[in-house]
């Protein structure tokens, strides 16, 4: 009898069809426990609201629009070199997943907590990301990932102590803090490097749910409640 060997899963197929949605329910299911700890939701309230996010993500809505840098562009035919000079355009845009609906929670819940150590946190917190996010050409502002929410945790503890308020408070002002910690400090306060991006749409939030905005907000809950 012939024997037949089956080659295992090719890797790109595995890392597509199994990893990847295996990491997506993961992270599914954890942001979902987020909304419920935080905006005290139930499941099905939960996963509507992280619904809305993944729609949302797919739409950018244009706020501005404005001149970029000349670019060159050399063209050699036949041993003749040509210059074309275009002006490149600028479009600023804020997406709905990635930006607009987490400020929308971040908003909502400063009618929960106390303002005064709220504010003193996002304005140190805010301070930290501006320093450490730069314009990167073609991509976009760049921050070290992990930075935003522990430094929304760390400082947000540490003003919870001061004021003495209770610690149980602590997700709900990591979440508000980081996510519009997050979008001062390394998105608005950086509008003025908007040039060194690039021409074309500049998207605020446009990696959607997995933006560094939303993203700061999710993890900033989750390192907190393995402090709680």
């Amino acid at each position: 009898m012939r024997e037949y060997v089956f080659p295992p899963l090719l890797l790109p197929f595995f890392l597509i069809l199994v990893l990847l949605p295996f990491f997506f329910l993961i992270f599914f299911f954890a942001t979902s426990q987020v909304f419920q700890i935080v905006f005290d939701l139930d499941r099905s309230q939960a996963m509507a609201v992280f619904f809305l996010i993944i729609v949302g993500s797919l739409i950018n809505i244009p706020i501005l629009e404005r001149e970029g840098k000349d670019v060159v562009r050399e063209y050699n035919f036949f041993g003749i070199i040509y210059q074309i000079r275009q002006r490149q355009r600028i479009t600023l845009a804020v997406n709905l997943g990635g930006c607009v609906f987490p400020s929308i929670l971040a908003f909502k819940l400063l009618t929960e907590l106390p303002l005064v150590p709220w504010l003193i946190t996002f304005a140190f917190t805010s301070a930290i990301i501006y320093h450490y996010a730069k314009p990167v050409s073609g991509v976009g502002i760049a921050v070290p990932m992990i930075l935003p929410p522990l430094m929304s945790v760390f400082i947000s503890l540490s003003i919870l102590s001061i004021f003495n308020y209770p610690i149980i408070l602590l997700p709900k002002f990591a979440f508000s803090t980081g996510v519009l910690s997050a979008l001062f400090g390394a998105d608005i306060l950086h509008l003025k490097d908007i040039e060194k991006i690039g021409s074309g749409v500049v998207s605020i939030g446009g990696a959607g749910t997995f933006d560094g905005i939303f993203l700061t907000g999710v993890f900033a809950v989750i390192f907190s409640m393995l402090i709680l």
